[in-house]
């Protein structure tokens, strides 16, 4: 059997014989003491980090997330701790849509979202945790933004060589709306060419240009005639048009190549087609000329 051992302690001149029993549940209580004092008042950092929603990992792409969902997403929405404390707020939002090649409501859209993220940091490590989990650019996190679970891919981070490394670029691109019935025109409807604004601006969730029209030029579209010789001539089209766009475009940088949205499926070269989406109407211009890079 074993024996408790009293320990004598004196208290304002009074014996005071503890056993093991006692001196063991003081030792638990300080350790949870301290331990509650680190989890309450350790040493924070706030950083900003870029997120791409509904993106699992660098492997598997989704190709984003459903228009119903990412209209529920908004600047100022927040995640918090087990003490009501906010960690995580949302202040800053990037979309674009992808085509749904016309099927009904499977509309999606690529959504960035901009956090401010407070994370505990280990001077040692020279890392932050956000959650238990390591945060650094390649991860996936999980949070809950004003009850609506969002997970995502952290594509960015505060201090990277990627942040915030935007440039407004020049770029020339043609409208192109090319048939198979009729591969020898290149050219749009005038309805389209009409709606298309010089100075139709789309712009980020804080009011900040990413793309403006700065130039339209419209002209006839040609089409291609084959004559009984086999020559080619090239005659105006009585329907189409020609639609030429001077873009100012703000784009991120990433490796050697700029991005539209900072998005790596919307590199910025020549060739390339870029999805707009203003408020009356969308187009997907091809770039032939880029100037400031």
């Amino acid at each position: 059997m074993i024996k408790l051992v009293k320990i004598p302690m004196v208290f304002k001149g009074k014996k005071i014989k503890l056993k093991v029993f006692d001196i063991a549940v003081i030792f638990i209580f300080i350790f949870l003491g301290v331990s509650l004092f680190f989890i309450l008042f350790r040493k924070q950092s706030e950083i900003k980090i870029v997120v791409k929603v509904n993106e699992e990992s660098l492997t598997y792409q989704i190709g984003g997330t459903p228009a119903w969902f990412a209209q529920f997403l908004h600047v100022g929405m927040k995640d918090f701790d087990i003490f009501n404390r906010p960690t995580a707020q949302v202040i800053g939002i990037k979309t674009h849509y992808v085509p749904s090649n016309n099927t009904v409501g499977n509309d999606k859209e690529i959504v960035y979202l901009t956090i401010s993220l407070k994370t505990a940091y280990s001077p040692s490590k020279q890392r932050h945790t956000f959650n238990g989990k390591d945060v650094f650019i390649g991860s996936t996190i999980q949070l809950s933004l004003d009850n609506l679970l969002v997970k995502g891919l952290i594509v960015d981070i505060e201090g990277s060589k990627k942040f915030s490394n935007s440039k407004k670029l020049l770029i020339k691109t043609q409208l192109v709306n090319s048939v198979a019935v009729f591969p020898q025109t290149e050219g749009v409807a005038p309805f389209v060419a009409e709606e298309i604004k010089e100075g139709d601006e789309i712009k980020d969730s804080l009011n900040r240009p990413v793309i403006k029209i700065v130039k339209k030029t419209v002209e006839d579209a040609k089409v291609a005639i084959p004559m009984a010789n086999g020559q080619i001539v090239l005659q105006r089209h009585p329907m189409k048009k020609d639609v030429f766009l001077t873009l100012e475009v703000w784009a991120d940088k990433i490796g050697d190549r700029y991005c539209l949205f900072g998005d790596t499926d919307l590199p910025i070269l020549v060739g390339y087609s870029l999805p707009l989406y203003f408020k009356k109407i969308r187009i997907q211009p091809i770039i032939t000329q880029i100037d400031g890079v």
